[in-house]
């Protein structure tokens, strides 16, 4: 990658004040101008030489920016717009692997141990105790080896769960207690506890929990914290009616905010929240930064380089 120190970066978002106190502590040879999401003045657009933020602004072609840093994981909402455009794209992981775990290890240890069935029961000053729980040894499949879903995995094994990680090719991940192919899930998927989505939106990866991947579960809990275009809504309403899915958590939406009359909302089998499972925090976006900021200027590849091409 070519060696280039940039001078002068836009912080545009909620915390961008924050930002721009902070790297101006640790990255002082790091200019900073916060400015509003949107279209660029013609001043900072002549400024700049690199942009935070979570859009792409739309006259970015006539700037003098070079490098995009996005301060969340997920891409895909600027991949396209930046597709083309001499401009390296970064983006911030942080803490999002392990924040992602826990937000699913959550939900599963409360379909394990019943709580929602507790919860109803102590509406009506019900005693009936349930099945005790059996994690140990149970299978979750996760879609995805990259940093969050290695995050997951890393949960789950804590707490007793096997996970089986599914890639492209099948290729090891040391997360994992085992990695398939995609397309040799097929028995695995029979035999979870649950399956829980963790991969960026891609081409490949839009719709792909479809009618075809979720009828091959047999009563297993759906996860998604991965992207919501990635799971075909109506497919997932026909599994839980069915019991192919005995439960929805649902992080990610293909519209958000998800719309007040969609079904999930009210529907008694899934749990909707509001893309709060990887939140990004101040000081995770100052690290990437400056770990970006460091490798360009020493000509390296930065890390969580987006690859514009493949789109993550």
């Amino acid at each position: 990658m070519p060696q280039h120190t940039f001078r002068r970066m836009l912080l545009a978002g909620r915390d961008a004040a924050r930002l721009a106190t902070d790297l101006a502590t640790v990255l002082p040879v790091l200019e900073t101008r916060t400015v509003a999401h949107g279209p660029l003045s013609a001043e900072d657009a002549a400024w700049a030489d690199s942009y935070t933020g979570f859009t792409v602004p739309p006259d970015l072609a006539d700037s003098g920016v070079r490098w995009f840093h996005l301060p969340m994981a997920g891409v895909d909402r600027v991949v396209e717009d930046l597709a083309g455009r001499d401009v390296v794209l970064t983006r911030t992981v942080g803490g999002m692997p392990a924040a992602i775990g826990s937000y699913v290890l959550a939900h599963l240890l409360a379909d394990a141990w019943r709580l929602r069935e507790y919860a109803a029961q102590q509406l009506e000053a019900r005693w009936e105790p349930l099945p005790s729980p059996r994690v140990a040894g149970r299978t979750v499949v996760v879609l995805g080896t990259g940093e969050i879903g290695a995050g997951v995995a890393g949960a789950l094994r804590g707490a007793g769960y096997r996970v089986v990680g599914v890639n492209t090719r099948g290729t090891p991940a040391a997360a994992f207690d085992d990695v398939v192919a995609l397309s040799d899930i097929g028995s695995t998927l029979a035999s979870c506890t649950a399956l829980v989505n963790a991969l960026p939106l891609t081409d490949d990866t839009r719709g792909l929990l479809d009618a075809s991947l979720l009828e091959r579960l047999d009563g297993a809990v759906v996860v998604n914290v991965g992207r919501g275009a990635s799971l075909v809504p109506d497919d997932l309403r026909c599994a839980l009616d069915s019991g192919r899915v005995r439960r929805a958590v649902l992080d990610v939406h293909e519209t958000e905010p998800l719309p007040a009359e969609d079904w999930r909302w009210t529907h008694p089998r899934v749990t909707v929240t509001p893309h709060v499972s990887g939140p990004t925090e101040p000081e995770d976006v100052v690290e990437a930064v400056v770990a970006a900021h460091a490798a360009l200027a020493a000509g390296r590849t930065p890390p969580h380089v987006v690859d514009l091409g493949r789109g993550y």
